[in-house]
């Protein structure tokens, strides 16, 4: 552990390593500390022999690395930042691999970046080793704080590069991947924890930890690309970055771009400096790289340009770029798709949407009572399923509705035709006097981008947009200027619509949505359940956990890997005791439940599913199932399966946990989202969370939003708790519990059914309708 003033952090820190039994000895190399932490080390060591101080003095954590090498006497190493820290098991999890793949020489592990003051958690972004020394070419994929590597490689690479203040690490990864590249393992466990705070070196170091990145990835593949100093330049506009006192964006990335000349690809240099007006013929003409002017931004924008940048955020003139992006990038977009965006191409572009609603208000009345759905009547996931139930919704409660159906263009596989009937081929909009929109936000602004204004004319357009976090998208404000009114389906989201909402004098209503499901006791009843496990592959007396999310949402906010991690902590096995490092029992129950994960068949590679599917292969009792399946055959694992589990970080409605109340399943769920409005009464275990801040890029349109992170200590005490109260019944066919109480289920059934929702509809469609 190299140590240099490392203040509260230390102690955590060191604490984290003395704690794991498989830790021979801590040599920690201090650097000449002088805010008492070598005075707290010095201390320890009398206490605990396992601490050694190795030097107090060296010329960085590179050199102060080497003499902690040399000292060693283990034949396993890692070494830890002091204001970092191990997971609990994970040097045991690392001996454990190292001791059953004899041919690996190192292994890695998952990461994560945290910030204790703000709650901030985030993953790593890790990748598998048949990614190869090729993928280091974008980022360091090693969380450093996950390597443990075996003391013959390390006498085989070489010492640390001294030289190097900050990328020694990434440097040390180069080699041993160009040496030894079929030699180094992953562990699908969190393995190291990496502090984010205003002192680590990459923060205080930034364009030194630039220069040395660019000048490594260029001593091992030729030539390095400018992406290190765009990114440098985007984190300078947001604020994510600093330049030295009386110094400019610009000055500081023209002062980087003549320092990483030599190793930069030609080319993409000149293109760097170009965009990024660094060229002397630019720098006296040019403007400092920062958001447009508030009086520019508040310049009246056509509804095209507005529609446009809600759809493509990265288009708007105050989002980051260099000043030659922020110039060309929508005129260059609207160049190449105006042909796609036939809004683009008409006069009325330049009507505002104030104008249009105006102009619609006084003729609605020459339309007939009833419902235009827009949305994707065809495709198998969520939001696809909003304008299904709505439409079952609106025909219980005998109001007239026929579909526009707007392709969701995901991949999603487009096979409910449950709905055909209603689809209306007109493409000017449907005949009724309402717009119902069951849509996302930004494709409601492809949908009028493609189809024009005329689906506007003559309507009242009502949206039900879906949202995840408590504020709403900056980007999206402008598109309440072309709605009449917003159907929010949960108090949580109505509470970010609320005061854009109120800005744009657009009413709000709460109208929660349908879930029913029709004849639930066919997926429940005891034959159906048999039927299914055996064709699941479920055991027929264990009791089984069930998670269905869309991988092709973002994992992030899905949070899958919590619900095996929390299966696997509330019901240990020994032999994942083994793997995982733990020495606590395992449960008396962990022989006699199941998880079963299912998920849309990924359209690309995740990292976080990769991660899934590798800590699923430890524990037989885990399936996962990637499948597009229709309705009735999702709702068919619902019911064969006991208690539903979702610990998300954030859900607009819920519609899976919904389901799942009808058909007499326990529900853990964070209690953070839309799911709080009905996840009560005896089958509901809310989940508590802590709201922390989203990190930046993790979920589109959500930089600067805060959701929910779950307890999942208290998510396993939940899921132990119901096992154990599910297996006491089963053996007792006449003791009481609430999945077996028809009242419960019916009242359960009755709040999501297509006549509660078909009727609120009914009631506010009709009011607007008589007051016109």
């Amino acid at each position: 552990m190299p140590c240099l003033n490392a203040g509260r952090f230390l102690e955590p820190a060191v604490r984290s390593v003395l704690n794991q039994a498989e830790c021979l000895e801590l040599l920690v190399a201090d650097g000449g500390s002088t805010d008492g932490s070598l005075q707290f080390l010095e201390r320890l060591s009398v206490v605990d022999p396992r601490l050694r101080i190795v030097s107090t003095t060296d010329s960085g954590p590179a050199d102060a690395l080497n003499k902690a090498f040399k000292a060693a006497r283990g034949t396993l190493i890692g070494w830890l930042n002091a204001d970092d820290l191990y997971p609990p098991g994970a040097l045991a999890r690392a001996t454990y691999a190292l001791e059953a793949n004899p041919q690996w020489l190192m292994l890695y592990g998952e990461g994560e970046e945290f910030n204790n003051s703000t709650g901030l958690r985030q993953r790593y972004p890790t990748l598998p080793p048949t990614t190869g020394v090729e993928g280091f070419r974008s980022h360091c994929f090693i969380c450093q704080p996950s390597v443990v590597f075996r003391r013959t490689m390390g006498l085989m690479l070489g010492p640390f590069d001294a030289h190097l203040k900050t990328a020694f690490d990434f440097d040390y990864w180069l080699r041993a991947f160009e040496t030894f590249p079929y030699r180094i393992g992953y562990l699908p466990h969190l393995q190291g924890r990496t502090r984010l705070h205003e002192n680590t070196i990459t923060n205080k170091q930034r364009t030194q930890a630039d220069l040395e990145f660019i000048k490594l990835v260029a001593k091992h593949f030729g030539s390095a690309p400018t992406t290190r100093l765009h990114n440098l330049g985007l984190d300078l506009q947001l604020g994510l970055a600093e330049t030295k006192a009386g110094q400019t964006n610009t000055e500081l990335l023209r002062e980087l771009a003549d320092q990483a000349a030599p190793w930069l690809n030609p080319k993409a240099l000149e293109d760097f400096r170009h965009d990024w007006h660094l060229n002397d013929d630019q720098l006296s003409s040019a403007t400092e790289s920062s958001p447009p002017s508030q009086s520019k931004t508040e310049a009246r924008q056509s509804l095209a340009i507005q529609l446009l940048e809600a759809l493509h955020p990265q288009l708007h003139p105050n989002a980051p770029g260099s000043p030659v992006e922020r110039k060309m990038r929508c005129e260059q977009f609207i160049a190449i798709h105006k042909q796609n965006y036939r809004l683009l191409d008409t006069d009325k572009a330049s009507i505002t949407t104030r104008q249009l609603l105006a102009q619609s208000q006084n003729s609605r009345s020459k339309r007939p009572f009833g419902v235009n759905l827009i949305g994707h009547a065809y495709e198998i996931f969520g939001i696809g399923e909003d304008i299904r139930m709505a439409a079952r919704a609106l025909q219980a409660a005998d109001v007239p509705c026929c579909v526009i159906h707007h392709p969701a263009g995901n991949d999603a596989a487009c096979t409910d035709r449950s709905i055909d009937k209603l689809v209306s081929s007109d493409q000017d909009g449907g005949p009724y006097a309402f717009n119902l929109v069951c849509m996302q936000a930004p494709i409601y602004a492809r949908w009028l981008l493609k189809q024009g204004l005329s689906g506007l004319n003559q309507r009242y357009t009502i949206t039900a947009w879906p949202w995840e976090t408590s504020q709403w998208p900056e980007a999206w404000k402008p598109l309440l200027e072309v709605t009449d009114e917003v159907w929010p389906s949960s108090t949580f989201t109505a509470r970010a619509l609320q005061e854009p909402a109120a800005q744009a004098d657009v009413p709000l209503q709460l109208m929660h949505m349908a879930a029913e499901i029709p004849e639930p006791n066919r997926f429940y009843s005891h034959s159906s359940r048999l039927f299914t496990r055996n064709h699941l592959g479920l055991s027929n007396d264990a009791i089984v956990f069930v998670y269905s999310f869309d991988l092709n949402s973002t994992a992030i906010r899905k949070n899958p890997v919590a619900v095996l991690e929390t299966f696997q902590q509330a019901f240990p096995l020994p032999q994942l005791l083994a793997i995982q490092g733990r020495s606590d029992n395992t449960h008396p129950l962990s022989e006699r439940v199941e998880l079963l994960i299912k998920t849309f068949p990924p359209r690309n590679f995740i990292p976080e599913w990769n991660w899934l599917q590798i800590r699923a292969q430890e524990d037989p009792r885990v399936h996962l199932l990637e499948a597009n399946l229709e309705r009735d055959e999702m709702l068919a694992i619902y019911g064969c399966s006991d208690v539903f589990v979702s610990l998300h970080r954030s859900e607009g409605f819920g519609r899976g946990l919904a389901e799942a109340f009808q058909l007499g399943l326990d529900v853990i769920a964070t209690d953070y989202g839309g799911n709080a409005d009905f996840c009560v009464g005896p089958l509901a275990h809310p989940v508590r969370c802590l709201e922390v801040p989203i990190p930046r890029a993790a979920y589109p349109y959500a930089d600067g939003h805060c959701w929910g992170e779950p307890d999942l200590n208290h998510a396993a005490q939940l899921m132990q708790e119901i096992a154990e109260r599910r297996l006491e019944i089963a053996s007792n066919p006449n003791a009481y519990y609430p999945s077996r109480d028809a009242m419960v289920l019916a009242d359960y059934q009755k709040r999501f059914s297509f006549i509660e929702a078909g009727t609120r509809y009914r009631e506010r469609l009709k009011s607007l309708w008589d007051n016109w």
